[in-house]
């Protein structure tokens, strides 16, 4: 049984490394906003994520965390071609959404 928040903070550490890069590459406020908001949510997150577990043998926490494992991948695949910075955006939402219904299963 893994640690199923783990990706949850994975989420975080990820998004605060590229923060800079993807905020420079925000083409107007609205995406800066966005942006900042996903990156909130997922700080939030990975507060409530540490010293906390929630195994993967429930098959609700299973399939959420597989869903943000390929999540996480889409938004690095995304942040290295950074042409479409609403795509990573997207992603990122994605991704951060997902955190945040992990972690409320605590």
């Amino acid at each position: 049984m893994a640690n199923a928040l783990s990706d949850v903070q994975a989420t975080f550490l990820s998004l605060d490394a590229q923060y800079n890069v993807l905020f420079e590459g925000c083409k107007n406020q609205t995406q800066r906003d966005a942006l900042a908001a996903q990156y909130s949510t997922a700080q939030q997150n990975y507060q409530s994520a540490l010293n906390a577990t929630l195994t993967d043998d429930d098959a609700q926490v299973a399939l959420l965390n597989t869903q943000l494992k390929a999540a996480n991948a889409e938004v690095v695949k995304a942040t290295a071609q950074l042409g479409n910075i609403s795509k990573v955006i997207d992603d990122i939402t994605t991704a951060v959404s997902l955190g945040t219904q992990l972690v409320a299963m605590v």
